[in-house]
Parts: structure tokens; C-alpha cells; sequence
């Protein structure tokens, strides 16, 4: 009897290490990223520029939307199912909720894909103007961690 329940709790004991070594390999990197840049025929007439961030050949793009005005540069990135603003001006770079005037998907929606917390810790990423280069570089560093875990997905 006591050999049976040693066998049992190796058996559940291995079961369960397997299955959790399965659950993280599905876990991945959001490091390898390509932006390219869109051309000018393509914007929609609200942009300035225009670029589609990738991780890993993904099949839905990311696109990201430069909208300069006198006081500030607002990166509006956006997919299908969530957007969310970047905003470089004198007190720095940083994520912020997408302004009315730019929004093009469902407030309800946003509030279940962003995670609000890390939106704001993500307030301001740096206290320096960046470049437009820096600027695109720490949008696909930092993206992936806005994104709630349950909707990782979305950035594939």
C-alpha cells in the first residue's frame, strides 16, 4: 500500500513538472521585432508617418501612427483589438490612453487588452525628448508588457 501512494505522488509529482515546463515554453520573447516604414501614399490623411511593427512575421500588424503638433509628437499604435498612444514632448517619452480625437476602437475593448496598472508605470519611460528612432525602439520594447497576459495572443 505504502509503495502505491509513493507511486502515485511520483506519477502526479512528474505529471505536473511536465506540465508546467510545457506552460512556459509557450512563453516568448517579444525581443526580435522588425518596424518598417510605410509610404506616404499609404497614411490616412490624420498621419504624419507611418510604420507596421512585427514580431515575428506575425500575421495581424501592428501600425504605428506618427501626429505632430506644435507641442508634442503622439505615436498612436494600434492593432484589431486594442490602441494605445506614446507621447514625446519636453517632460519626456511615455504611454498614455489614445486621445478621442485619434481613437478608433471601443473604450471596453482597450480596458480588457491594456493592462491599466502597467500603463501607469509605463507614464513616463524616460524624462528626455527622444529621437523618432529611439522612439519606435522603445514602443517594441515595451508594448508587449501593456498587454494583459490573457491577450498575448494578439501580439503573434
Amino acid at each position: 500500500m505504502k509503495n502505491k501512494i509513493i507511486t502515485g505522488v511520483t506519477i502526479f509529482v512528474f505529471c505536473l513538472a511536465t506540465f508546467a515546463v510545457q506552460a512556459t515554453a509557450t512563453d516568448r520573447s517579444f525581443s526580435d521585432y522588425d518596424i518598417v516604414a510605410v509610404s506616404n501614399q499609404d497614411l490616412s490623411a490624420k498621419a504624419d508617418k507611418a510604420w507596421v511593427l512585427s514580431y515575428d512575421n506575425q500575421e495581424a500588424p501592428i501600425v504605428i501612427t506618427l501626429h505632430e503638433t506644435k507641442r508634442s509628437k503622439n505615436y498612436v499604435v494600434r492593432a484589431e483589438h486594442f490602441e494605445v498612444s506614446y507621447v514625446c514632448c519636453k517632460k519626456g517619452f511615455g504611454a498614455s490612453m489614445v486621445k478621442a480625437e485619434y481613437s478608433e476602437i471601443p473604450q471596453e475593448i482597450i480596458n480588457r487588452v491594456i493592462n491599466s496598472e502597467e500603463l501607469g508605470r509605463q507614464k513616463i519611460l524616460t524624462p528626455n525628448e527622444v529621437s523618432e528612432e529611439q522612439a519606435l525602439d522603445l514602443i517594441a520594447a515595451y508594448l508587449p508588457d501593456l498587454i494583459n497576459p490573457s491577450y498575448k495572443h494578439l501580439l503573434n
